[in-house]
């Protein structure tokens, strides 16, 4: 009987949220990989194809190996996948998380296989890949099968699955904003020089990141040389050497991330007791269109000049504000957005109850200087892209009676001189 064992490496760590700031969200996976072979020359790996597809934060991996008996008996063949994950203040309790890896599938010529999960709960401890050289303390999680390859065979054997890329996004209570990390996946073809020469006749690589594009996310790939397409990335190559392959390393922005958090943070519209504006160009663009999360509609004042002067007054019921931010602009479509003005510099007073007299208000004022951003086309999963924080409080301001927005500059539009805003959000835990 021959035995196989393949490794496939990944870390994985789990979230919570500390009360001073910490992280509110994450997963160290480290690296996935190929099939590992040791001590079998007769058997060689023909062909991979290796398909992935990165969609918010996690990978789906559809991988495809053409593998061949060159010997001269019968080989039976244990493939392992392991994913090692860390203890961390987090986790202390150290238990495996099934979000990491929720879906896994093996195929043997289109058969599905049985799989085995077991966890080894011995700890081993791992140097970090990291400046730092910190010690990471590991466990292993396993997903096993058994299958045979008859001699002087090929078989196919495909793996798919659903995994966790890495990151770690934090939370501090100056800011409400968090900083969300890059998302990472790397993909590891070292382990796999083992079959036969370590030379594989035909390697095909697909990467799609059509997901993270559209939706405004920066991708940076590294490792082998792709052509690019709509998104789509290909890679092939023949006798191909595992023995001197770097990593193919992934790393992308999830900017559905702040456009989630933004939606779920915004305060009801029940919590503002009144909105008065200066002026509104007519009862389409009236102050409504500022809350009512529909980025094709806009509040545009209706002075006869270009809108220098208009004010926005919000009422609050005592509400406890931790941020403030501002879609600017009629972003209903790109000619609309460059024919109106767009908000150059603004004004805010904020009307608060004093901490230690509550009979006593206050206020405070600040300007604030926009950006000239160019239009993107905007949605509910990408508009986090394109808001200018107008005010940033953190865990949340003492309660606050009034805001108050001045315009005080503008970007000029191409074709009308009527300034505009899309949408108004104001942000809170309660």
């Amino acid at each position: 009987m021959k035995k196989i064992i393949p490794l496939i490496l990944l870390m994985v760590t789990a979230s919570n949220i500390f009360a001073n700031g910490g992280p509110i969200d994450g997963c160290a996976v480290y690296r996935t990989a190929d099939i590992i072979l040791i001590n079998m020359p007769d058997i060689k790996l023909i062909k991979e194809d290796l398909k992935i597809n990165i969609v918010g934060d996690y990978s789906f991996v559809d991988v495809t190996y053409v593998i061949q008996n060159n010997s001269y008996t019968d080989s039976k063949i244990t493939y392992g996948f392991p994913i090692d994950y860390i203890r961390t203040d987090l986790q202390y309790e150290f238990e495996w998380q099934k979000e990491y890896l929720p879906e896994i599938e093996f195929y043997l010529d289109a058969k599905k296989l049985k799989i085995k999960h077991q966890v080894d709960y011995s700890i081993f401890e791992e140097k970090a890949d990291t400046n730092d050289e910190q010690m990471l303390e590991m466990r292993r999680s396993w997903y096993i099968v058994d299958f045979n390859i008859p001699k002087g065979k090929s078989i196919i054997l495909k793996v798919k699955y659903k995994i966790k890329n890495g990151f770690e996004d934090w939370a501090t209570t100056k800011s409400f904003f968090p900083t969300f990390d890059d998302r990472r996946f790397i993909y590891d073809f070292k382990p796999a020089q083992n079959w036969d020469d370590g030379i594989i006749d035909e390697l095909n690589v697909q990467i799609n990141v059509k997901d993270i594009i559209t939706k405004g996310g920066n991708v940076n790939i590294s490792g082998l040389s792709f052509s690019e397409s709509l998104g789509v990335y290909f890679a092939s190559f023949k006798k191909y050497d595992l023995k001197t392959s770097p990593n193919l390393t992934i790393f992308y922005q999830n900017t559905e991330k702040l456009s989630d958090y933004l939606s779920k943070y915004r305060i009801k519209n029940d919590k503002i007791k009144a909105v008065t504006v200066s002026s509104s160009l007519s009862s389409s663009y009236s102050s409504k269109n500022l809350f009512d999360f529909d980025f094709n509609t806009a509040w545009v004042e209706g002075s006869e000049r270009d809108g220098i002067g208009e004010k926005i007054e919000i009422e609050l019921d005592k509400y406890p504000l931790a941020a403030i931010c501002l879609i600017n602009g009629y972003t209903k479509n790109a000619d609309v957005y460059l024919s109106n003005n767009r908000i150059k510099k603004l004004k805010i007073d904020i009307e608060y109850i004093d901490y230690e007299d509550s009979t006593k208000l206050i206020t405070e004022s600040n300007e604030v200087l926009f950006n000239k951003l160019e239009y993107n086309e905007i949605s509910k999963n990408n508009f986090g892209n394109i808001i200018t924080i107008v005010g940033d409080y953190g865990d949340g301001y003492s309660k606050i009676t009034k805001i108050t927005l001045t315009i005080l500059d503008v970007y000029k539009g191409t074709k009308y001189s009527d300034t505009c805003i899309s949408e108004l959000l104001l942000l809170g835990f309660e």
